[in-house]
């Protein structure tokens, strides 16, 4: 009797056993949240090859002593397509837009114009009316207002791309090849009141001026007017 009841027992566990063998198994859950990839990382504008050096001339390659600090008001959006400034309110003050001018500091008693000066330095040390001195305010590529691009006309005949005055972060500008993405050839043309004067601020700051030469340490005069370089 015993063996008998020892018998159904392990026929009773083979068959437990049988069943867990067949029996699928639980499936594991997996997630269905996909990695996004992080977005490419911004990248710089690159200064064109060929491009003239910003440091002011006989200094080497030795970094200017000061500087000007970029600001967001020199910026501009690249691909600015057909669109350019509204520079309504400019003409309305009188500065003189689309033609040849001399770019005058207003009140230093001097007749010092912005100059196109050797090696593309460009700074106020004109005295006349000159190849040289002779500048183009055109509105500038991109939204905003009262933003521009200074181009002498001298240096632009029979070029494709042209040159436009840049601002550095030193004291002389320099001419470069024009690029419309480019945020230190846009400038800002800020109303000194009502008269025509204004001043000039680019993506290192407002010009200021002391005996015909930019400066970068303040006190400088910064008032600039606009006069026709056509009598």
């Amino acid at each position: 009797m015993r063996s008998i009841i020892a018998g159904a027992v392990v026929l009773a566990g083979v068959a437990a056993l049988s069943a867990c063998a067949g029996s699928p198994a639980a499936p594991v859950a997996t997630s269905s949240t996909a990695v996004v990839p992080a977005a490419p990382a911004g990248t710089e504008t690159t200064v064109p090859a060929g491009t003239e050096t910003t440091a002011p001339a006989g200094t080497g390659d030795a970094a200017p002593a000061t500087t000007r600090t970029a600001t967001a008001a020199g910026t501009v959006e690249a691909g600015g397509g057909s669109s350019t400034s509204d520079v309504s309110q400019l003409r309305k003050l009188g500065i003189v837009l689309d033609e040849g001018v001399l770019l005058d500091v207003a009140d230093d008693g001097l007749d010092r114009y912005l100059a196109v000066g050797r090696n593309g330095f460009v700074d106020f040390t004109g005295t006349a009316r000159t190849d040289a001195t002779m500048m183009v305010l055109t509105a500038a590529p991109g939204a905003g207002r009262n933003r521009v691009v200074i181009r002498p006309p001298f240096y632009n005949e029979d070029l494709r791309a042209g040159k436009c005055v840049q601002d550095t972060a030193g004291a002389a500008l320099t001419l470069a090849t024009c690029e419309a993405a480019e945020p230190a050839q846009i400038w800002t043309v800020e109303p000194a009141g009502d008269s025509g004067q204004f001043e000039l601020r680019g993506k290192y700051g407002i010009l200021e001026v002391d005996g015909g030469k930019i400066i970068t340490g303040g006190g400088g005069y910064t008032g600039i007017q606009t006069i026709r370089f056509a009598k």
